[in-house]
């Protein structure tokens, strides 16, 4: 078991690497060069891409098209990579095990869908449909955040769980990834209906094993913050997890009254703008988009001005001001 989760986790390591470096196209871009890209995705993996071209990637392709063209587009690199180090008797064995550890990173491992009903204030009962989504086990816990939206499906939060595997693997950190989200616009809600759907939502987590300290643990996402992870940890703490001395670790982003850490309502953004300069000033990066190395003389545009965008808006500001003229 040790040897098989060391496997995957050099896979999904070498896989993140892939599709980072062929992510650099614009997506619709490369698209359009499906027939150039034949050449590149070789060795098995091209009929996949080839399907899931005439499925309908368009100008506007859905996230779960996104993620498996880059998916089957990194394998190929990601296997040739691999057969350099890793042999497991013959040629043709070490390449059957790393194609099929490859085939069992590409789907998520275990999907929850629940369906509960809630008594609304004006005395309606409304049913609301909520996901959580585990990629990969091959490194517990499985960590991914919790998003309000009226968008998400199942495939959305899927494809969201993978890419949280993928970038965890990037940098080494020890997480399989995750993604949770409940099919709501929080605006049409008052704070307690927020609280008792959020409050239902993790008890059949914890009834379906969906949520622990280093099993499974949620985080603020689109939608949702403090308050939400607060109500998480809670819930959790008084009922499956109360005889857990660590039952708050269930939850990251929750306030520091609970155990949270200072700064965490700020670091996703802190750390979009340090990407994002390093990004900027790597010369190999800028050279593969055909742009001068450096921020200035460039614009930027910021989609949105919530948690995330709000950081770097103004971090970016401060730093470097000529980007803003």
């Amino acid at each position: 078991k040790q040897w098989y989760q060391r496997r995957v986790r050099g896979l999904c390591l070498r896989l993140g690497r892939s599709v980072v470096r062929n992510g650099l196209l614009n997506c619709s871009k490369a698209v359009s060069q499906l027939t150039a890209d034949k050449e590149v995705v070789g060795l098995g993996w091209a009929s996949d891409l080839e399907n899931e071209m005439r499925a309908g990637l368009s100008e506007k392709p859905a996230l779960t098209d996104i993620v498996n063209y880059y998916f089957n587009k990194a394998a190929p690199a990601c296997e040739e990579e691999c057969l350099k180090t890793i042999r497991k008797g013959s040629y043709e064995k070490s390449l059957q095990l790393i194609r099929g550890t490859l085939g069992v990173i590409k789907p998520c491992n275990d999907v929850l869908e629940i369906s509960f009903p809630i008594r609304r204030e004006n005395g309606d009962i409304e049913t609301i449909t909520g996901f959580r989504s585990q990629h990969s086990h091959h490194r517990t816990p499985t960590k991914g955040g919790l998003r309000f939206s009226e968008d998400i499906d199942r495939e959305t939060i899927n494809s969201l769980a993978k890419i949280n595997s993928f970038t965890s693997a990037l940098i080494d950190v020890p997480f399989g990834g995750a993604k949770a989200g409940i099919r709501i616009n929080p605006e049409k809600y008052t704070t307690r209906e927020l609280e008792k759907i959020v409050r239902r939502f993790t008890v059949e987590l914890a009834k379906k094993g969906f949520i622990g300290p280093g099993i499974d643990v949620l985080g603020p996402d689109l939608g949702t913050g403090e308050q939400e992870m607060n109500w998480i940890a809670d819930t959790y703490r008084n009922t499956l997890g109360s005889q857990d001395l660590n039952s708050y670790a269930c939850v990251t982003g929750k306030s520091r009254a609970m155990g949270g850490i200072h700064g965490r309502d700020r670091s996703a953004g802190k750390g979009l703008f340090l990407t994002c300069s390093q990004f900027l000033e790597d010369a190999d990066f800028m050279k593969a988009v055909r742009l001068i190395p450096g921020a200035f003389g460039k614009k930027v545009i910021i989609q949105g001005f919530g948690n995330l965008a709000t950081t770097p808006a103004d971090t970016s500001h401060v730093a470097v001001p000529r980007l803003w003229e």
